[in-house]
């Protein structure tokens, strides 16, 4: 076997300025997930909902009251061509009745045709998934998420806990305040 004496101070010069780089480049950065959650207020309360729980976003046009003995139930309204029962998310979460003035919809990522009147509507927010944390107690029925956003934190509602409850024609929950 021949060995010129250029190749292997070639290949040693190689393998230092390989070995140079991977230590000039910055590690990696831990890729950061994030989870996408549209704020509400209900009552002065801060609630959110995960938008993967939801399949849309509509205007709550007029909503004709209808006799209910479901608990929340305003009334329906006209969504997309169809006639839905609309519910009140703050009277499923056990807040006191009064005329629920909410502008927008929450429309359950569900067979059944339902919409979720949401409160007052704050906006989108998108916080890493390590904002978020389960409850210390179950108290608070429909709420399986807490989100730290800034200096304030939210009660993550679970939709699909919403929605089986309304299916089972139960009562609202206590907010446990």
């Amino acid at each position: 076997m021949s060995d010129k004496p250029g190749n292997a101070s070639d290949l040693a010069s190689d393998l230092r300025l390989a070995f140079d780089q991977v230590f000039a480049v910055p590690p990696q950065a831990r890729i950061e997930e994030f989870e996408n959650l549209l704020a509400l207020r209900i009552r002065g309360d801060l609630f959110a909902l995960d938008v993967r729980e939801i399949a849309g976003v509509e205007a709550a046009g007029t909503i004709v009251p209808l006799p209910s003995a479901s608990p929340g139930c305003l009334g329906i309204t006209g969504i997309r061509g169809g006639l839905v029962p609309v519910y009140s998310l703050a009277l499923l979460l056990g807040y006191q009745a009064d005329r629920d003035g909410s502008r927008l919809l929450a429309i359950p990522r569900t067979p059944d045709a339902l919409a979720l009147a949401m409160g007052d509507f704050e906006g989108y927010l998108r916080i890493p998934k390590s904002h978020l944390h389960e409850p210390q107690d179950a108290s608070r029925k429909h709420v399986h998420r807490f989100a730290d956003v800034g200096s304030t934190v939210r009660a993550v509602v679970s939709v699909p806990s919403v929605v089986a409850m309304i299916r089972n024609g139960a009562g609202p929950a206590s907010v446990g305040r």
